[in-house]
């Protein structure tokens, strides 16, 4: 039996008008530890919700079942027992506030807990950056988690599935990995089931940057969120003095490069490697040029992801250490505010991160339309940039060979070029996709998109940001895509280099294109990004890319992974020999 634990109950405003709850989680891993040798561990906000056991809200449901051993776990309710029935479900009891360590790392109730917490505060991350409600990809409303999935050294989100699957390892040194209690593992995955919701197509054969992406922006979203827990941040940074103080050379660059903040589900890797202390990616230790362009290794996404994850981090490095700059006397700074610019730092980041996704293309997405989608999305909401952030981030991308595209993303209120609104109905604009459609099919010459191929408006969704000034920022993003299917043959008279000796000229290939409109909050189109499905020079690159690897379904090329679609993220974690990855 567990030891008796410690109830926190939250009170004090009516239980249905809160905006969040509070639950305890193992704030980066069980390997991360403070100085008393104790699982570092937080109490976060997690967005509110009728919760019933499991536990089940609007948004997630905890389905305990393990496969290997074929055993289903009780449902969990994290509700407080006190409360009348009516109001229970909105109540709030955190029964692993107190709780030792080894309860932490072998009760399944708290790693239903622990993955119920962080995948709805990573949601949370997403809403309150985009400004409004997500759904899935899929066509229910409550993605599955299942922390006990089965036994194997493997984590991953499946479509098919509507569901995240975390893996355990058997016992090594006695004792059970589960990568359900590392938080970088539950955000990276549960950032994958977002981000497949906001752009599913991104899993559609393409350049070899847009499965990468997929890895890297997961793993910036996990890494972020990790470094945003002030308690953790302080557990790594070591131990202050009698005043709080630290060494203020323990925040530098270099430092911070080989912390275990930056490194990946360090326990996974651990178990995995048998490399005590080592991380599965730290993306910091990256050489900063752009010989990962012509390196095989980095054809694999999680390896070419970390191009994105070191770019992004190296700019919380740069915010982080340009806020303690000011802090620092004698020597030293106060560890708790050193900490606290960090999380905020982070957070800072994380959302301008996100923001960047409403801007990116709907597909065949390069790292420089995130670069660009990122600086583009910050300037609407903090126009004046007054810490220079922009900067940093230019700066961070550019030691890796991305820069901005000039002109990719086009300001049409400064266009010569006059759009027509005729018969359309701005309200409309703002959640039609008909209607959105016939903006572009009367506006097709000024936004140079040809009509002749297949146009489709997969999305339009309103977004609400705030910027610094505290004024709020109203728009409508509309996502469209355009289609080709043509024979080899047909290809090569477009313009497309297609090998002859490798396809034959029956054989059917997949083209595509796509962008993102803008809209201003009275129906005005104000930014179109755009991947013209006509640039066969994008296309040649993309098609010898696909050749390489044999992307083909049939007798079709570009158009799926031969994987049944719930199973493509697993076979992203699948090990690469060439790559050196574990998960």
């Amino acid at each position: 039996m567990p030891p008796a634990m410690t109830y926190i109950i939250d009170s004090g405003v009516p239980p249905e008008a809160r905006k969040s709850r509070q639950l305890t989680i193992v704030a980066q891993d069980p390997t991360v530890r403070d100085a008393a040798g104790r699982i570092v561990r937080a109490r976060v906000a997690v967005p509110a919700d009728w919760l019933g056991p499991g536990p089940r809200g609007q948004r997630f449901h905890v389905v305990d079942y393990d496969a290997t051993t074929d055993v289903l776990h009780p449902a969990v309710d994290l509700t407080d027992p006190r409360a009348d029935e009516r109001n229970r479900p909105w109540t709030s009891a955190d029964r692993f506030a107190d709780a030792d360590d080894e309860v932490l790392e072998t009760d399944p109730a708290f790693h239903a807990q622990n993955v119920y917490a962080i995948a709805a505060r990573t949601l949370g991350a997403f809403e309150r950056a985009l400004g409004r409600r997500l759904g899935w990809a899929f066509a229910g409303h409550q993605l599955y988690l299942v922390p006990h999935a089965f036994c194997e050294a493997n984590a991953y989100y499946s479509d098919d599935d509507w569901g995240v699957f975390f893996g355990y390892l058997p016992p090594i040194d006695g004792k059970t990995v589960y990568t359900c209690l590392s938080h970088d593992i539950v955000a990276h995955e549960t950032t994958h089931a977002i981000l497949d919701g906001l752009r599913p197509r991104f899993l559609e054969p393409g350049l070899p940057d847009q499965p990468a992406f997929h890895e890297g922006f997961a793993d910036v979203v996990a890494l972020l969120s990790v470094f945003s827990v002030p308690s953790l941040v302080e557990a790594v940074l070591g131990a202050a003095d009698a005043q709080g103080r630290i060494d203020a050379r323990l925040v530098e660059e270099g430092k911070l490069a080989h912390s275990a903040l930056f490194g990946l589900a360090e326990q996974f890797g651990e178990a995995t490697s048998g490399v005590r202390g080592s991380a599965l990616r730290r993306s910091l230790q990256l050489p900063a040029n752009d010989e990962w362009r012509t390196k095989l290794e980095f054809e694999e996404p999680h390896r070419r992801g970390e191009v994105v994850v070191a770019a992004v981090m190296r700019t919380l490095v740069e915010i982080w250490t340009g806020r303690l700059r000011a802090l620092v006397y004698a020597g030293g700074l106060d560890r708790e505010r050193a900490a606290e610019e960090g999380a905020k730092s982070a957070d800072h980041v994380l959302q301008m991160a996100i923001r960047a996704i409403d801007y990116a293309p709907s597909v065949e997405l390069e790292f420089e339309d995130f670069l660009d989608a990122l600086l583009v999305a910050d300037e609407v909401v903090a126009p004046d940039d007054e810490h220079d952030y922009r900067a940093s981030v230019r700066a961070a991308f550019a030691a890796f060979g991305i820069e901005q595209p000039a002109g990719r993303i086009v300001d049409l209120a400064r266009s010569q070029e006059r759009l027509v609104y005729a018969n359309l109905n701005f309200s409309a604009l703002r959640f039609d996709r008909d209607e959105v459609f016939r903006f572009i099919w009367q506006n097709a010459k000024t936004l140079e998109i040809d009509p002749a191929y297949y146009l489709r408006v997969e999305a339009v969704r309103p977004s609400v940001r705030v910027g610094p000034d505290g004024l709020i920022v109203n728009e409508v993003v509309a996502d469209y895509v355009q289609t080709l299917n043509a024979t080899a043959a047909q290809a090569r008279e477009l313009g497309v280099t297609v090998p002859a000796d490798v396809v034959k000229d029956k054989t059917e290939i997949q083209f595509w294109g796509g962008g993102t409109i803008i809209f201003d909050q009275f129906g005005m189109a104000r930014l179109h990004e755009s991947k013209p499905l006509e640039d066969w020079d994008r296309q040649s690159r993309r098609l010898e890319f696909l050749i390489r690897h044999g992307f083909y379904d049939r007798k079709k090329l570009g158009f799926s992974l031969e994987t049944p679609a719930g199973m493509r993220f697993a076979q992203f974690h699948e090990p690469d020999a060439r790559a050196g990855e574990a998960w």
